[in-house]
């Protein structure tokens, strides 16, 4: 028997379908179906959706791509979490990388400051009011930054690290010699979640995102959508 999500929706791309059944919960399922059909919602953003030639694949790291048959790529990212989902869209060219988690997710903290912070993010984190708030900006700083990368989260955690300040979030060290230009935002458009967006490019830019809409149809009780452009 086919699996549905919450909402009850088909996936107009028939691997997705296929994918969605093997998701055995019901809050992963919707969360899946969420994401991807926020990236059909997606798609004018990016593209003309009479051209043929555009297909949503995958990089070799397993980070999504719009690829075209002569080689032209616009990159995404797409992350949710329980009562989020969010997709990142940026211009041809360029990295995006988006991270969301809730502020109130339980945390083993002293276990996973040994297993994923360098010594100076960890007591960065530790210094901090609410340091289990500390560690989820670190954290998904992290997961955004690999997904520009194509890395998991089996890369090398402890050596890539920020540096926080109010002014800016900047790249402390990484163990990639990418020689790219980074930015990096943490953004507060939900109070219960962190949503830290990784933009990279081979040359300076002047970035800025945008919010962008998305169809009513798309609406849930109990979850949210964020559609988030770098421009």
């Amino acid at each position: 028997m086919a699996l549905e999500p919450a909402g009850g929706w088909t996936l107009p791309n028939p691997n997705d379908q296929q994918r969605l059944q093997q998701y055995s919960s019901v809050a992963a399922r919707t969360q899946f179906a969420l994401s991807r059909l926020l990236l059909a919602q997606a798609m004018p953003f990016l593209v003309d959706e009479a051209d043929p030639d555009w297909v949503l694949t995958a990089r070799s790291g397993g980070q999504p791509v719009l690829r075209h048959l002569n080689s032209t790529e616009v990159p995404l990212s797409i992350s949710h979490t329980p009562g989020l989902v969010a997709i990142a869209l940026a211009p041809t060219n360029t990295l995006v990388g988006v991270d969301v988690e809730s502020w109130t997710r339980p945390l083993r903290l002293t276990r996973l400051l040994d297993a994923s912070m360098s010594a100076q993010d960890a007591a960065w984190i530790k210094r901090q009011a609410l340091p289990a708030r500390g560690f989820i900006q670190h954290w998904t700083l992290k997961e955004a930054c690999l997904k520009c990368l194509g890395k998991g989260i089996a890369a090398d955690l402890l050596a890539l690290s920020f540096n926080l300040t109010e002014e800016r979030i900047a790249l402390r060290s990484s163990p990639y010699s990418d020689r790219k230009y980074w930015y990096f935002e943490q953004l507060s458009l939900l109070p219960d979640y962190c949503i830290s967006l990784a933009y990279a490019a081979q040359h300076a830019v002047n970035a800025s995102w945008q919010e962008r809409l998305f169809a009513p149809m798309l609406q849930l009780s109990g979850y949210r959508l964020r559609m988030l452009q770098y421009s």
